[in-house]
């Protein structure tokens, strides 16, 4: 009997099934503008994400160019208030950084973190089209047949369920007899070689991609994966903090903080790519680089200090022009 939770992951999460119907049909354009060449097609995905989200990454380095400006006046106004643990004195600091940051019109909330964001939408959408390929990109409507194609396909070798459409592209030389005679409306004879070709493609080398990478099996070359996701992810981490600490010197006082944050985040990708696909440990490899080639451009073109010196200057003009108005009203 196939449980929910199974049948829930073997068609995709609900909440994100139009995010991997235009995720596939993005792939789909792709893989037919390079021949289907699927890991082509991947990288030059991720890369127009990247580019998607440059001007986020432009005003998070705004954001904090303008907080990094701020941080000698916010730390008279704490050093002010240093000695007193009094309510009302702690009241009154409250009081005048606000006024500070009413001033300077600066929202400390308004911290810019929408490539987060847009990063993890984009990992599910990536992870949606590399889990559920079939159902988006290829176009066969599985997920409402998914009950039966599981357990016509389950008797002639065990699916575990858990990544379904995955483990047929895996086992399509074992299946795609009984598909084609199960399911002769949905697989037709194009959509079977559709199936085929496509997991041609899903090799880099003698890799398999569609493979879940495992520790104990180390001495498989698919190991590699993980690794590199590792490497990338740490040195994509590595130069995005020290750029971080160039734009704002006052993150040195948090070094041990940003250390630990620094390690956490690439041994926890590490981790997880020995829970999914290898494909999706490319895709975050890819991702990786993109990022640190972004971060190595906007470091050369966009700078911390000429950041700080732009933000010092239009800070100036929007404060003057506050005032101005404020003069003019009364």
């Amino acid at each position: 009997m196939i449980t929910t939770i199974t049948m829930a992951v073997s068609n995709g999460m609900g909440l994100f099934k139009p995010l991997y119907w235009l995720f596939g049909k993005c792939m789909e354009g792709l893989l037919m503008l390079f021949n289907d060449q699927y890991f082509l097609a991947l990288i030059v995905f991720t890369i127009i994400t990247r580019l998607i989200l440059l001007p986020f990454n432009l005003k998070q380095q705004k954001t904090m160019a303008k907080t990094s400006r701020l941080q000698p006046k916010i730390q008279k106004i704490q050093k002010k208030y240093a000695n007193s643990n009094a309510p009302k004195d702690r009241q009154k600091m409250q009081e005048e950084m606000q006024e500070l940051y009413n001033r300077e019109g600066h929202n400390p909330m308004n911290m810019g973190c929408g490539p987060m964001v847009f990063q993890m939408v984009f990992l599910m959408g990536i992870i949606g089209i590399i889990y559920y390929p079939i159902q988006y990109i290829i176009g066969i409507d599985i997920a409402s047949n998914s009950d039966a194609i599981f357990k016509a396909l389950n008797k002639v070798h065990e699916i575990k369920g858990n990544y379904f459409q995955i483990e047929i592209l895996q086992n399509f030389e074992i299946y795609r007899d009984v598909l084609a005679k199960k399911f002769p409306e949905l697989f037709t004879e194009a959509k079977l070689n559709a199936i085929a070709d496509y997991k041609a493609h899903m090799f880099i080398g003698n890799l398999d991609m569609t493979q879940i990478p495992s520790i104990k099996d180390w001495k498989n070359p698919i190991i590699i994966i993980p690794i590199l996701c590792l490497v990338t992810s740490f040195g994509s981490t590595l130069l995005s903090q020290q750029i971080q600490k160039k734009q704002n010197p006052a993150a040195a006082a948090q070094g041990q903080q940003m250390m630990i944050m620094m390690l956490m985040m690439p041994f926890f990708s590490f981790y997880i790519s020995f829970k999914v696909s290898a494909a999706v440990g490319f895709y975050w490899i890819i991702s990786n680089i993109v990022a640190t080639a972004q971060q190595l451009f906007m470091a050369k073109f966009f700078p911390p200090k000429r950041n700080v010196a732009r933000q010092m200057i239009e800070s100036t003009i929007e404060r003057r022009s506050r005032e101005e108005s404020i003069k003019n009203t009364k």
